[in-house]
């Protein structure tokens, strides 16, 4: 009689690859960076159309105090941003009211924006999205400046953005943001629009100026 080829025990059951790296003697491989994914939530204090950058998403996302009253220092190395809700307030009798976010392309593909308008005095409206696939705002980022979307939320605005966030080691290039009032070692959370202009400050976190 042939012996039974491995592909045949595999079908009986008798040879599982799961099973056998589950018995080994060592330990598993590990994705050793510390990864987190967040819904943070901000009002609008403005309707001008605002940029947003890496640099704005990581202090948003979360800072220290490095030098008192003067500097805070990203908690995050890395960011990438899932999605952006915003609920703008419902406009007066015979106006409207409207909300956007403009994804900001590459070479490889076009600017695309989403947009909603309201003439509902009890309905807001509404713009919910993804970066779409290509744009800038698809791929991880790290500390910089380059524009990745714009957003247009009328005052009193809700604006929930969701983001993955990997914990600086020892990064070297750690996003910063000047203050004005801080207390060494303080945690802070900053506008979303980098600690400039603070039109979307964060809700039920604490943040600064």
């Amino acid at each position: 009689m042939c012996p039974s080829s491995p592909q045949s025990k595999l079908r009986r059951g008798k040879v599982s690859p799961k099973t056998s790296k589950q018995n080994r003697n060592t330990p598993p491989q590990i994705r050793a960076n510390v990864e987190v994914k967040h819904r943070y939530r901000f009002t609008s204090t403005s309707g001008t159309s605002t940029p947003i950058t890496p640099n704005s998403l990581l202090c948003a996302a979360g800072t220290l105090c490095t030098v008192s009253n003067s500097q805070v220092t990203s908690l995050f190395g890395s960011v990438k941003l899932n999605r952006i809700d915003i609920w703008s307030p419902p406009s007066a009798q015979g106006s409207t009211v409207t909300c956007s976010v403009d994804f900001f392309g590459t070479s490889f593909s076009p600017n695309r924006e989403y947009s909603d308008t309201s003439i509902s005095v009890t309905t807001p409206a509404h713009v919910s999205c993804s970066p779409p696939p290509q744009s800038l705002a698809s791929f991880w980022q790290v500390n910089g400046t380059t524009s990745l979307c714009s957003i247009v939320a009328p005052t009193g605005s809700i604006i929930d953005v969701v983001l993955s966030l990997i914990l600086i080691d020892n990064d070297v290039n750690q996003a910063q943001s000047t203050i004005a009032t801080g207390v060494l070692s303080g945690a802070y959370y900053l506008s979303l629009d980098a600690n400039t202009t603070h039109r979307y400050v964060p809700v039920s976190l604490v943040t600064t100026v």
